[in-house]
């Protein structure tokens, strides 16, 4: 690197994003601060291709609404994603006295596509500096996966672009990578359908549903957004994207899913039911969000459990992960054991309760699905005891909630599920 171009420290890009965007509204605009602003993205963007595998970055504008949203660009890995800054970005949801506190991300996707998962076509305008992505997809109905019917009706969506700011040589580059990405991708290989006919697919982070069984482990969040009246309704009183919750449990039989329903109570039912007995035909949506762990905050788990495991400079971070979570397995499947097969409730008042949780009181007779979720937090000793477990709803699980964890612990990205992808035609 220059000597002569400013050392910036590497910090993950949508910080780093955040800080030149709020600078370059703080900041009065001169010739000095507009070139010191323009060096340190220049640095930062140089270094971020280098280290994360990123083929290319620019501003650009996509058409979403009928209305061009400008952001920046990044291609990686087959992912094309725009993000944009909002200011003062605030979010009135769960005012109430003793409600828990909500926070909005102030940096976001505007447009996000995995090549991986959707078959499309690069249709390029030279002259104009615009190009256009023609999405393949079908009509797929319930009828349609119980009688594996081919008889699959097309639909495609064009989404545009346009990048007026660049050179024309900087234009060309961007869309051979872009074109590049295509080529190497599944849903080049093979005609993949489905998640593109959903209304807000492009705005949306997606997994597909195998990935998301590899993945997916104990403590993982699911969330879901039902089709009936009263889970609609649900979400208009809460003000919340989604009306239910539950949270992953991986053991020997592998992925499950451990829930309160009002028809069931409180089950531990596997994933493949979902998939085998179309269950997740009954959502609008089910996401998926990761718990995320620090190394240290691992260290300081094992050190709370009253163990003689001693913790040193110098144990491997393999050997951390294997006791951290061979206690804290051995913790949910206690919290299992001692809240499976209770009833289900909603207390429409104890939302309002004041009181903060205690690992003696957790443990209920009846759990709403939220509150089951909490009670698992903070028995197992990844949350704090700031709220009761009665004040949690399941849009405090998802990306716009605040859960009061502990150090090292928080929630990761909100992935739709993709389930209709898995469809594929051969060529």
């Amino acid at each position: 690197m220059s000597s002569s171009v400013e050392k910036i420290p590497i910090i993950p890009f949508q910080k780093y994003l955040i800080e030149i965007l709020q600078d370059d509204a703080l900041i009065k605009k001169t010739p000095k601060t507009k070139e010191i602003l323009s060096r340190r993205k220049n640095t930062f963007i140089k270094e971020y291709l280098k280290i994360n595998n990123v083929s290319i970055s620019s501003t650009c504008s996509v058409k979403t609404e009928n209305v061009y949203k400008t952001g920046h660009l990044i291609l990686s890995n087959n992912k094309l994603i725009i993000h944009q800054y909002e200011s003062n970005k605030t979010d009135n949801n769960h005012k109430t006295t003793n409600s828990i506190t909500q926070t909005v991300d102030i940096f976001y996707p505007i447009f996000f596509i995995d090549f991986n998962m959707v078959t499309c076509e690069l249709v390029i305008h030279k002259q104009k500096q615009k190009f256009r992505l023609i999405i393949l997809g079908k009509n797929l109905e319930e009828k349609d996966y119980e009688n594996n019917n081919k008889d699959y009706i097309y639909k495609y969506r064009v989404v545009k672009f346009k990048m007026p700011y660049e050179s024309n040589e900087v234009f060309k580059l961007i869309c051979e990578n872009i074109n590049k990405s295509i080529i190497l991708s599944n849903g080049y290989k093979s005609n993949i359908f489905g998640i593109n006919l959903r209304n807000n697919f492009c705005k949306e982070y997606f997994i597909h549903h195998k990935k998301f069984v590899e993945v997916g482990n104990t403590g993982d969040i699911l969330l879901f957004k039902g089709h009936s009246t009263e889970s609609h309704l649900q979400r208009i009183i809460t003000s919340d994207d989604y009306d239910h919750v539950g949270v992953l449990i991986k053991n020997k039989e592998g992925l499950n899913v451990y829930e309160s329903t009002g028809s069931e109570g409180v089950k531990l039912r596997p994933w493949h039911e979902f998939i085998t007995y179309y269950w997740y035909l009954l959502y609008d949506a089910m996401a998926f969000r990761k718990l995320n762990i620090d190394i240290n905050a691992m260290k300081e788990y094992i050190l709370g459990q009253n163990s003689n495991d001693k913790i040193n400079e110098n144990i491997d971070n393999k050997k951390v992960k294997e006791l951290f979570y061979y206690y804290f397995n051995k913790n949910v499947d206690e919290f299992i054991e001692k809240t499976e097969d209770k009833k289900y409730v909603f207390s429409k008042v104890g939302y309002l309760c004041t009181s903060k949780m205690k690992k003696n009181s957790v443990i209920r007779k009846s759990y709403s699905c939220s509150e089951l979720i909490a009670a698992l937090y903070y028995y197992v000793g990844i949350i704090n005891d700031t709220y009761e477990a009665r004040n949690y709803l399941p849009g405090h699980f998802a990306k716009r909630g605040e859960i009061p964890f502990k150090k090292g612990f928080n929630l990761g990205e909100e992935y739709i599920i993709d389930f209709s992808s898995s469809f594929l035609i051969q060529n």
